[in-house]
């Protein structure tokens, strides 16, 4: 934040509810401090970046990222108001990583991301992307609830 201003947020998203409410807390943010949003989809596979031929993953895993990318956009949609300008982008990778290269790229300030609510044990099993984002970002992350 060169000095002190927030001018840019990352929002990363998938099609829940916390991705949802992530995006409207980005949006109220922005509108108190006059920053940019990005809002980021990231899925694992995507059919044109398995195989050149025929992929060996089944359709259900590496399958057009359209159908995944217009569901978590249409989350965002509900959450975000009409008339706020802010840039939807799709990216294919490991979730965190993907979301920290596109943060530093971007020259982002902040990313603000919804928290899985997962309990312990979950977390401990299948892991967070919210907990890792805290830990290794080089900028502020949010958590909204």
């Amino acid at each position: 934040m060169p000095g002190g201003k927030l001018a840019r947020i990352l929002v990363p998203i998938d099609a829940s509810e916390g991705a949802g409410r992530a995006a409207a807390f980005a949006v109220n943010l922005a509108e108190i401090t006059g920053a940019e949003v990005d809002v980021l989809h990231v899925t694992y596979f995507d059919k044109d970046t398995d195989a050149k031929e025929e992929s060996w993953l089944p359709d259900s895993i590496a399958g057009s990222m359209d159908d995944e990318a217009q569901a978590a956009l249409k989350m965002a949609e509900k959450y975000i108001p009409a008339d706020f300008a802010y840039e939807y982008h799709q990216r294919t990778g490991t979730p965190v990583e993907t979301i920290l290269e596109f943060c530093e790229e971007g020259g982002h300030d902040c990313i603000v991301v919804g928290g899985r609510g997962l309990g312990v044990m979950e977390g401990l099993i299948f892991g967070s992307v919210s907990q890792e984002l805290i830990e290794r970002a080089k900028v502020s992350v949010v958590v909204v609830k």
